[in-house]
């Protein structure tokens, strides 16, 4: 079944595919992301975009995901936007171009974004310490031996947990799929979020507050200090001021019932000789509004909203006529903020990154030569663990969004190909 849909998919989307690289018509226009435009008109080659076409498929025929959605813009134009395979493999719903994906991570700079307006507003201070605004903050104890689990000795931290050390992660918080925040019982989505932060506040930190570069929860608590800053949830303030202004219609914490038909299902990849497999709802489904709104992980988006977010930052805090972020503090999310002495970063100190930095949300690429594929400095990204990614290049003026749902996230490497083939597919500086 799964081969004859894959098949049948490929069939029919080989047809359209000398139209999408052309300006879209009727309705196919009202879901794109931005203006669209032939590619050679901003220097992109249409005879590359359709190789990537091509061998992004190929992992849809060959089995290795269910279906994926891709999309490239060059000076803050549209030259591909495509939708193949199946978004629900079960039910034979086929890939579209706005359908709706888990993006985990990659909500973390949207939830960002909001923390840098009430800064430029005043309302909040980057060196405001997190107990101004939570109060169980105040409280926080450092492990005295992180690195031995059995040691249980604690002891009060060298300085307060500032709002800039969790934009950076940099504040001493742990992952939320940690042994230690596991066996706390730190994240439920059956919970609230002024529950997760102050079971967060109870669990030690692992480091000093700006002693070491720990990817985190941190952006959740920030969510939490968006609530009791401007009075509202979090999902009301970001509709108000972040997706709303830019016209990202499906970014959100969750799928309502009448979206739901464009829902991608997740995949496991093939492994043990067994195909795709489905893997099963959170405790608290996707499709269910849930009581923990978490700004790090928990949104939902498409590559048409997603891309017009990216857009923004290289427009330096606008699009279409609305201006979310002033240009200095949009140019400063985008860039490195590690202090240098906390350099180089990495998801393992074992394995640091050479090439990567973090801005305030994302990644930053600030040494091009310790990259494994071509790059330049200053493009800034991040992906989910579901398997979406994005980036966006100021240097060649370029955002690219691909998403699919598989576990684990970097299967077949797709993200590192995508990437590089879009890099390849720029012939005109």
């Amino acid at each position: 079944m799964l081969s004859f849909l894959l098949k049948k998919s490929l069939r029919s989307q080989a047809l359209v595919l000398t139209a999408l690289l052309s300006p879209l018509p009727g309705l196919a226009a009202e879901l794109s992301p931005l203006p669209q435009v032939a590619p050679e008109q901003v220097g992109i080659s249409a005879e590359r975009l359709q190789l990537l076409d091509t061998l992004l498929r190929q992992h849809i025929d060959e089995g290795h995901v269910a279906g994926l959605v891709a999309g490239v813009a060059r000076k803050g134009q549209l030259v591909y936007l495509q939708a193949m395979g199946w978004q629900d493999i079960e039910n034979g719903r086929p890939m579209q171009e706005d359908s709706i994906f888990q993006i985990r991570s990659m909500s973390k700079a949207v939830t960002s974004m909001a923390v840098m307006q009430l800064v430029e507003q005043g309302r909040l201070g980057m060196q405001d310490p997190v107990s101004r605004y939570i109060p169980s903050f105040a409280d926080v104890q450092v492990m005295v031996n992180p690195a031995d689990p059995e040691n249980t000795a604690l002891r009060a931290p060298s300085r307060a947990i500032t709002i800039e050390d969790l934009l950076l992660n940099i504040g001493g918080l742990s992952h939320r799929d940690s042994a230690l925040y596991q066996s706390a019982g730190v994240r439920s989505r059956a919970e609230t979020l002024d529950v997760m932060v102050d079971k967060i506040a109870a669990t030690p930190l692992v480091s000093d507050p700006g002693a070491q570069w720990v990817y985190s929860e941190s952006a959740s608590v920030l969510g939490r200090v968006i609530e009791l800053v401007t009075g509202e949830k979090l999902d009301a303030y970001l509709a108000r001021h972040v997706t709303g202004p830019l016209g990202m219609p499906d970014t959100a914490f969750y799928v309502p019932e009448d979206k739901q038909n464009r829902l991608a299902q997740v995949y496991r990849a093939p492994r043990d000789g067994q195909g795709l497999t489905r893997v099963a709802d959170m405790d608290v489904p996707i499709t269910v509004d849930p009581p923990l709104l978490e700004g790090a992980i928990g949104m939902v988006s498409t590559v048409p909203d997603y891309m017009r977010f990216l857009q923004t930052f290289l427009n330096a805090g606008t699009l279409d006529g609305q201006r979310v972020l002033g240009e200095a503090l949009t140019t400063k999310m985008r860039q490195n903020n590690v202090p240098s002495a906390l350099m180089p970063i990495g998801m393992s100190p074992r394995n640091p990154w050479g090439d990567l930095g973090w801005g305030y949300g994302f990644t930053v690429v600030v040494d091009e030569t310790h990259s494994a594929y071509g790059v330049n400095n200053g493009e800034f990204g991040w992906n989910g663990t579901l398997g979406t990614f994005s980036w966006a290049d100021p240097e060649t003026e370029t955002v690219a969004v691909l998403m699919l749902q598989v576990q684990p996230a970097g299967a077949y490497r797709i993200s590192a190909l995508f990437k590089a083939l879009v890099a390849q597919s720029i012939v005109v500086p």
